[in-house]
């Protein structure tokens, strides 16, 4: 399994998103409630890493829960390490799942430091294609929400090419990856500690 991720991301105006949502068929739209963590020294942070469990509630009422650890490689590329797991919180991983993680975090720190730190919400519209997918999210945060394309592959070619010709005709350019959305979402928290 190759636990390389490329995103190229950028921040859009709700005018491009409506935009870019016309242009293609976005054929799946799913809602993604994520829950951060990290430890009260904030350790993950520092080290440029994102722990989260990822709610995707079902239609039947019942959700799936994605434990996913993202480790920087360089400015667009990430190690992700994701697993479908039956708990919605840390606490409650079980025993081997529980090991696993704290294998990939190279313990760093006890997962029993780790606690909820952020939530988000996103609406994520997915076009998918042979190498890639374009997505549109729509994110709300505590005190703000915003707007966001982001285009994710695991098969090697020029993604900024690709993610631009597929932008242009919103007038949007990508130049270079925004904030992440857990970025993002501590940029919120922080407006409020001001």
């Amino acid at each position: 399994m190759n636990d390389q991720e490329r995103e190229l991301k950028t921040l859009i105006t709700k005018e491009q998103y409506d935009k870019l949502e016309s242009l293609y068929p976005f054929s799946i739209c799913r809602e993604q409630i994520n829950t951060y963590y990290d430890n009260a020294a904030r350790t993950l942070q520092a080290h440029r890493m994102g722990l989260r469990i990822r709610q995707i509630p079902k239609i039947d009422g019942t959700s799936e829960y994605i434990l996913t650890l993202k480790k920087p490689l360089d400015a667009i590329t990430k190690y992700e390490y994701e697993r479908v797991v039956n708990a919605p919180t840390l606490e409650q991983l079980e025993p081997e799942v529980k090991e696993w993680l704290e294998d990939k975090l190279d313990h760093l720190a006890p997962i029993s430091d780790f606690h909820p730190m952020l939530k988000t919400r996103t609406i994520r519209k997915i076009y998918e294609m042979p190498q890639a997918e374009l997505c549109l999210d729509y994110t709300e945060f505590a005190h703000h929400s915003d707007y966001e394309a982001e285009y994710e592959y695991h098969h090697e070619h020029d993604g900024i090419k690709k993610f631009n010709e597929l932008l242009a005709p919103a007038d949007v350019a990508y130049a270079k990856n925004c904030p992440s959305k857990l970025a993002r979402a501590v940029m919120d928290q922080d407006k409020e500690n001001l």
